[in-house]
């Protein structure tokens, strides 16, 4: 209804400043002097004011209710997922905002019983986050919205017995007006807020909105989980760009006045991060790639961190997030995780397509924690008990939460971990409610979080008969290190995880040592460990070749 009035109330306001012609003529008549014609200024400039006034009312009307309309639509965005992911999981949201959940289906089996109701769990909380968070932008909207139509109602909009009249603009008025009415966006919830908040906030915004949070605070969007994806790399890439200005700027000045080396070295390793990161986001010829999203982008830390997506991650069918290991860096080697991760989802959407299943696949490789630096055996004592895994395990944890909670409708979702990134991923798994279905671990250690503690997949959070491991033919650190470490149960020996191939099997090649799992044989054909992990990413685990 406010939209279908800002017309009418247009029309209004482009016959008032129209006028300003016709009061500018009238105002000081020429070769009228005395008391009457000095009465009679001053009855123009009242006149004049009152226009100048009313000019700026009806501006600031025309704004505010193309505004709250705006807003209402991101409203009603909230009501209508809220209600959709109510459906979805056969959940109904009372008129008081209250959640009812009525229990896991009555065909659940008794081994994936605990798992769904962990899920069910989430979600309600979920539910009751976008909930609060529709009633808080409804709020905040009718509260801005009142006061503008205050000011209009006690004649405060502006103060028009400021203005010179022998000058007078009802336009410069109505724009005085129109600036006095804009609404506020709303803030977002904190920083340590749940994924389910941030996504409530997000989904109660309006389009407008949501690119105005973009363009002016893009620090509050990019590394918040829970948000889009593709909004997310817009934020992102606005924030890459202005890093990348100031870090140059700080670097000359620091090069001019001979500074200190170890921040001249920190700078550069952070324009070298920024300019590989720009170098994956885009295509060769310079143009943005539409096919990456950057998902995540911290520069602080001992060093940068980033997750890229290839594939559209708010609409993919399967999402897979890989963690990679030890001696991974931004501006060293995730260029090639990207690429493989970008191989993994084309198998994968191979497999689907002979299947007749036309559905998409997006890869995330996530390098949101610091992994070690491999310099000698002492190295791999830490892997597990380092201070950054159990940090990034926690941060893994958020961001594929992050991923389903953006989501009305939830993608099947795989984790995948290698190497160090294994451990990273056990930690995330032991959370409840990532909403992770599927979990890949490959040349791993363990995926326990600390030295000498032993599990089972059934202390991951993910349905029983869903974790998988590969450890390929001459991988010391899949083979030996579990032996001699112990970060957990060896994953080849642990209850519960299904054994996959590496070896060649079929037209598959073999895979061989630490680095081959996601390898494609020059002549392009997948190796068994390729095959495997793109199997379960694509969600046919039927398709998988056991380990002999």
């Amino acid at each position: 209804m406010l939209n279908d009035a800002v017309g009418p109330i247009n029309a209004a306001y482009n016959k008032l400043v129209a006028c300003s012609d016709d009061l500018r003529d009238i105002n000081t008549p020429d070769g009228w002097r005395g008391t009457a014609a000095d009465a009679a200024t001053q009855e123009v400039r009242q006149i004049i004011d009152g226009l100048e006034e009313h000019a700026a009312e009806v501006a600031a009307l025309r704004r505010s209710a193309g505004d709250v309309g705006d807003a209402i639509a991101g409203v009603q965005n909230g009501v209508r997922e809220a209600q959709a992911i109510a459906a979805s999981h056969h959940m109904t949201i009372g008129d008081d905002g209250s959640v009812t959940d009525p229990g896991p289906p009555p065909d659940t089996p008794d081994n994936q019983k605990e798992v769904v109701a962990d899920e069910r769990k989430r979600v309600a909380v979920e539910l009751a986050d976008r909930v609060e968070e529709v009633l808080r932008q409804a709020a905040d909207v009718d509260n801005d919205f009142c006061i503008v139509l205050d000011r209009i109602l006690s004649g405060h909009t502006i103060d028009a017995t400021a203005d010179d009249n022998d000058k007078v603009s009802l336009a410069a008025a109505g724009n005085s007006g129109a600036l006095t009415a804009g609404l506020s966006v709303l803030s977002p919830p904190p920083v340590d807020a749940d994924p389910s908040m941030n996504a409530a906030w997000w989904a109660a915004l309006s389009d407008r909105e949501r690119q105005q949070m973009i363009a002016e605070h893009p620090e509050l969007v990019g590394n918040r989980d829970g948000v889009k994806a593709a909004d997310r790399s817009k934020a992102n890439l606005l924030l890459l760009e202005k890093e990348k200005q100031s870090f140059t700027t700080d670097l000359d000045r620091l090069r001019r006045e001979d500074g200190d080396s170890d921040e001249i070295a920190r700078l550069e390793e952070r324009l070298k991060a920024i300019n590989a990161i720009t170098g994956m986001m885009h295509n060769p010829d310079g143009t943005l790639n539409p096919n990456r999203q950057l998902m995540s982008l911290d520069l602080t830390g001992d060093h940068p961190k980033a997750a890229i997506a290839t594939g559209n991650v708010d609409t993919a069918q399967h999402v897979a997030v890989f963690t990679p290991g030890m001696n991974s860096t931004v501006d060293g080697n995730m260029n090639g995780y990207v690429h493989d991760m970008d191989g993994v989802g084309k198998s994968a959407e191979d497999m689907l397509r002979r299947a007749g299943d036309m559905s998409n696949v997006a890869t995330v490789t996530w390098l949101g924690y610091e992994p070690s630096s491999f310099s000698d055996l002492s190295s791999l004592i830490d892997l597990g008990t380092a201070e950054n895994v159990d940090i990034g395990g926690d941060k893994l944890a958020r961001f594929d939460q992050g991923i389903n909670a953006s989501r009305p409708v939830e993608p099947h979702l795989t984790a995948l971990g290698h190497s160090q990134g294994s451990i990273v991923t056990g930690i995330s798994l032991a959370h409840p409610g990532t909403g992770v279905d599927d979990a890949v671990v490959f040349g791993s250690p363990g995926v326990a979080d600390h030295f000498g503690i032993d599990n089972t997949a059934h202390d991951l959070k993910v349905p029983d008969g869903h974790v998988y491991n590969i450890k390929a033919d001459g991988d010391p650190v899949a083979q030996w290190v579990p032996e001699i470490w112990r970060y957990g149960a060896a994953p080849y020996t642990m209850d519960g995880v299904n054994q996959l191939s590496a070896d060649a099997s079929g037209p598959f090649v073999a895979s061989h040592g630490h680095s081959e799992y996601a390898m494609t044989a020059p002549n392009g054909v997948d190796s068994t460990s390729k095959h495997n992990i793109a199997a379960v990413v694509a969600g046919k685990p039927q398709l998988t070749i056991p380990a002999r």
